[in-house]
């Protein structure tokens, strides 16, 4: 059969266990769950502290833990020993005989299972009815067992303050997270309001630039077109006076010929 758990084992002790140590051992389990190094899931560790807490919450109080070691020294029956449920029929024990039967014996056998119908659905009733308490007893120790868990987690944040005190605490952490989302906002608000103004200043300074290409490009095509009018006005102008130069040698050669012709005539 399993050893059965309990509180003192949770906390990694011995019901011999001082109050110095619960406290210790306490401590000790919550940081280390809290601590992230633990290697469980959030949820799971989150169980496990509510469990400590609990664990803590009934063995630091003498009262409480006087109550609980008086039920783990409570011996417990074994399931085969029980006495039968309440309200539970004793079991039936049939034998059968050489039975002569009567019109009596038949009445009466006739009643005895119209009454044996009748415990059975008394018994079924009961059971369901039981049923249904024992849901409504577990889920009020299940919310009772929640505000306690509640209360520990209070105590362990608060320590030992009392309710107004924890409501102006919780006040002022309240006014506290609200002061930091404001701040948050108003940073957030600042950086967007500098990246809008950074956008700016360099979208103008890709404008100047552009602006300074073009420029730049108008002034190299403005000279090229200088220089080429130049090279062709030159060209001309050299073209013409090699013209000139052409029709003056033309010129010339016809006076030469003109004047050798004349000689020529002369002497005949």
């Amino acid at each position: 059969m399993k050893a059965r758990t309990t509180l003192y084992d949770l906390l990694g002790l011995t019901p011999q266990a001082s109050e110095a140590d619960i406290h210790a051992a306490h401590l000790r389990l919550f940081n280390h769950y809290r601590s992230g190094t633990h290697g469980l899931q959030p949820m799971d560790a989150e169980n496990q502290i509510k469990v400590i807490k609990e664990a803590y919450w009934i063995l630091s109080d003498r009262g409480r833990r006087d109550a609980y070691d008086a039920s783990l020294a409570a011996p417990v029956a074994p399931v085969a020993d029980l006495p039968p449920a309440a309200g539970s029929a004793p079991p039936l024990k049939v034998e059968i005989a050489d039975v002569k039967w009567t019109p009596g014996r038949i009445m009466l056998s006739i009643i005895g299972g119209l009454m044996i119908i009748g415990m059975s659905i008394q018994i079924f009733f009961s059971v369901f009815a039981f049923k249904q308490a024992g849901r409504v007893a577990s889920g009020e120790a299940a919310a009772e067992a929640q505000e306690r868990v509640m209360a520990a987690e209070k105590r362990q944040i608060y320590g030992t303050m009392d309710d107004k005190e924890i409501a102006e605490q919780e006040a002022r952490e309240a006014e506290e997270r609200a002061e930091s989302r404001r701040r948050a906002e108003e940073q957030r608000r600042e950086n967007a309001r500098k990246e809008e103004e950074r956008q700016r200043e360099w979208a103008l300074r890709e404008r100047e630039q552009y602006a300074d290409r073009v420029s730049s490009e108008l002034e190299r095509a403005e000279q090229s077109a200088r220089q080429k009018a130049e090279w062709e006005k030159r060209q001309k102008e050299e073209a013409a006076r090699r013209a000139d130069m052409e029709e003056e040698r033309r010129v010339q050669e016809r006076v030469a010929r003109e004047r050798m012709r004349w000689q020529q005539e002369l002497q005949r």
